[in-house]
């Protein structure tokens, strides 16, 4: 609660991503405590973590056809035995910044089941919808820099006759719908966080803002590298870096389509 030791989210699994609840990570419970098997991979943070939130199927369910699987959500201290951090895919970014989580028969108290039994699932999704927004300023951010240095090379670039990029009308149309883009997702991000500022239900917009502000960064950082030409193109300029980052968000935190699941199933449900 203080902030004192780090935190990991394992949630993911090689063969559970989008369909989340076909994990496999069980948890049997044992005396005064529960004991864990299972693989979790894309864990954010994980390198230098010290505990990890790990959501695993109650043993016992979901295992005959009809029979609905309950999952509980549990603190797991990394150093416990039976619990190995393993260096994890390094994404396209390049950050290294993701780790395995790899669980057998690994010991957790009772004390560190977090929430009730079962509960597992509406913990983590319910974690994961605050997250989609929190995510976003992240981009937006990211995407602001980009339209900077975009800005700043259209400004200083010339080309034949001496004048500057930015005085081409197809480059002015170009940055005109980058920053009017730009405008629009930070604009929904802001309201939308607004309203959880207030404790206001954000469910819809927070599915709304992901998909929006990850599929307008990524437009925006794709004519940012064609404006640069040969330098966007280049490892080591920071657009071309940006453009690698930016293309991670549309799969990030559920997938643009997942998204769009999420958006028609709360219309459908709200009308």
């Amino acid at each position: 609660m203080q902030g004192e030791r780090a935190c990991c989210f394992s949630l993911t699994e090689t063969d559970a991503g989008s369909d989340v609840r076909s994990m496999r990570t069980v948890a049997v419970p044992d005396g005064d405590g529960y004991r864990l098997t299972g693989h979790k991979v894309f864990s954010s943070a994980g390198p230098f973590a010290d505990f990890a939130i790990v959501v695993a199927r109650m043993a016992g369910t979901g295992e005959q056809e009809g029979d609905k699987p309950r999952f509980s959500a549990f603190l797991v201290d990394l150093d416990s035995p039976g619990c190995r951090v393993e260096d994890g895919a390094t994404p396209m970014s390049g950050e290294h910044i993701e780790s395995d989580i790899v669980l057998e028969d690994c010991h957790v108290p009772a004390a560190n089941l977090l929430g009730e039994e079962g509960e597992g699932m509406r913990i983590a999704l319910g974690r994961v919808t605050t997250n989609r927004l929190l995510h976003c300023p992240t981009v937006l951010g990211a995407t602001r820099r980009a339209l900077a240095l975009t800005l700043d090379r259209t400004r200083t670039r010339t080309v034949a006759g001496g004048q500057p990029l930015l005085t081409l009308q197809a480059i002015q149309h170009k940055v005109a719908d980058m920053a009017t883009g730009y405008y629009a997702a930070r604009s929904m991000t802001y309201a939308a966080l607004a309203a959880l500022d207030e404790g206001r239900e954000v469910h819809t917009e927070a599915f709304m803002c992901k998909l929006f502000v990850a599929e307008s960064a990524f437009r925006i950082l794709d004519e940012a590298v064609q404006i640069h030409g040969k330098e966007g193109l280049t490892q080591g300029n920071e657009i071309e870096y940006l453009f690698r980052k930016i293309r991670m968000f549309r799969v990030l935190t559920g997938t643009s389509e997942i998204q769009r699941n999420g958006i028609a199933k709360l219309l459908a449900f709200h009308h």
